[in-house]
């Protein structure tokens, strides 16, 4: 089967790229479309790197980055040219997202035909403005969906989102209850089992407890809040480092919000396993999410979490039981792991167990069989 997986930003998706990795080697044609520009900064995103596969196939769109908005603009009759050629060559068109220009395009032209609506799927982590609400975004985003989104959800022959809690959202957002499907992304459980010596070295770690936070350093994310707690962790004497890991896409801010020398920023890294394995706690006060892959890496890595309830978080952790899930209080959570080393094995095994659910392997089987479902 030739599959075109539509990507819509420089940086590929991570469940874009293992799906096309893992199909690949099955033997499926895979290709992938997405907008490139130099200046958009991709290097150390490692689902970039999944994609240099002689069997999978990238056709990148001529574009122009914006920085303020982390986003690369399409040369729309690049696009246009290649849109034509991917719907011609390929049995499944798998696009992700919705209010992206290299999304959007596609979902309209696939309109103007039967047998190209009958070849569409479109997948959302989210429906901003609903499951997610950004400050100052929220009401443009319920606009654009109510007056553009409604629309063009009724166009592909099926949408798929993470996890169950996005439904009451998917419903608010106009999203046609007959043609949506629940498939979650996946998770390599082999890819976390390496030592943390090297890494305690590298960051002077002797025998205090790791924070660690992994993401985009974005509001959103909850970056500031990471901060805050560490902060008055240290104020009251506890024993601990953390580990900001991830890139700001510029200057980095947050860096003038502390001058700490127990907390570390690390700028974007590779070695992300490793550092889970180094680590005591994630934390991820993020405020919008689809299914977070930090939170998955972290439950294959045996590493307690302590996140927020946003997107499909809880079909991951409940909460006390895998995890905890918090709604303001992340400190208490925070102190309350620190100081219970039974309590933290007990949420590393629980989680462990729950994570095997979501192994590529099964995941990837899932997509297969609605590519094979769908006429």
């Amino acid at each position: 089967m030739n599959i075109c997986y539509v990507n819509p930003t420089n940086n590929i998706r991570r469940p874009i790229a293992e799906l096309a990795k893992l199909l690949a080697n099955k033997g499926h044609q895979i290709t992938i479309m997405y907008p490139e520009s130099k200046q958009c900064p991709t290097k150390n995103w490692i689902a970039n790197d999944i994609t240099k596969n002689p069997n999978i196939k990238t056709v990148p769109i001529k574009s122009y980055y914006i920085s303020p908005l982390r986003y690369s603009i399409p040369n729309i009759f690049h696009l246009l040219k290649q849109i034509k050629k991917i719907y011609r060559t390929n049995h499944k068109i798998h696009i992700w997202e919705y209010y992206y220009p290299l999304s959007v395009i596609p979902l309209l032209y696939a309109a103007l035909n039967r047998n190209r609506k009958n070849k569409t799927i479109l997948t959302t982590d989210g429906f901003v403005g609903y499951s997610y609400k950004p400050k100052y975004l929220t009401l443009p985003f319920k606009i654009y969906t109510q007056l553009i989104a409604r629309f063009l959800f009724k166009i592909p022959k099926t949408l798929t989102t993470y996890g169950k809690p996005l439904l009451p959202h998917a419903k608010k957002a106009g999203v046609p209850k007959n043609k949506l499907k629940i498939l979650s992304t996946g998770i390599h459980l082999n890819q976390f089992k390496k030592t943390k010596h090297q890494l305690k070295k590298e960051f002077n770690i002797t025998n205090e407890k790791v924070i660690l936070f992994a993401g985009m350093l974005t509001e959103r994310k909850g970056v500031k809040k990471v901060i805050q707690i560490s902060h008055q962790l240290l104020r009251e004497n506890h024993n601990i480092k953390t580990l900001i890991v991830g890139d700001a896409h510029g200057k980095n801010e947050y860096q003038k919000l502390t001058k700490h020398k127990n907390i570390i920023f690390t700028g974007g890294r590779k070695d992300i396993s490793q550092l889970m394995q180094l680590a005591d706690i994630l934390i991820l006060p993020s405020e919008g999410e689809g299914l977070p892959g930090v939170v998955m890496e972290a439950m294959a890595s045996k590493l307690p979490v302590i996140a927020s309830y946003e997107g499909c978080t809880p079909d991951l952790i409940e909460n006390g039981k895998e995890g905890f899930l918090v709604k303001r209080d992340y400190l208490s959570a925070t102190r309350t792991l620190l100081n219970n080393k039974k309590l933290r094995k007990q949420f590393s095994h629980r989680a462990h167990q729950k994570i095997k659910q979501f192994d590529w392997n099964l995941v990837a089987k899932k997509y297969e069989n609605l590519y094979h479902e769908i006429n």
